[in-house]
């Protein structure tokens, strides 16, 4: 098996570093808003569909990181923006 170059091994560790710090700024944007931090007469959709929108690219990214590389970084990234990505959701249905 021949070994993958560097710079492709650097460009997965930086996509999937990319994607673990989007569902770490969801989860700041989703849990800041369902602490009451953040209430939803100030900006009316934003801290619910903000974390929807950027964990779904950080799920992107993550997939695109693991495709390159197999690396556990992507993987967690993969599963943080999962999980950041249940809170919104679970909430809107619970709400409604």
């Amino acid at each position: 098996m021949s070994e993958k170059p560097s710079s492709i091994n650097g460009s997965s560790t930086f996509i999937a570093i990319v994607s673990i710090v989007a569902g770490c700024l969801a989860a700041i944007v989703a849990g800041s808003f369902l602490s009451g931090a953040i209430e939803l007469a100030t900006i009316e959709i934003f801290p619910i569909f903000f974390p929807i929108i950027i964990c779904a690219v950080g799920i992107f990214l993550g997939v695109v990181a693991f495709r390159i590389s197999k690396r556990r970084l992507a993987v967690m990234g993969i599963a943080l923006n999962a999980v950041v990505l249940l809170l919104p959701l679970g909430f809107l249905v619970v709400k409604l």
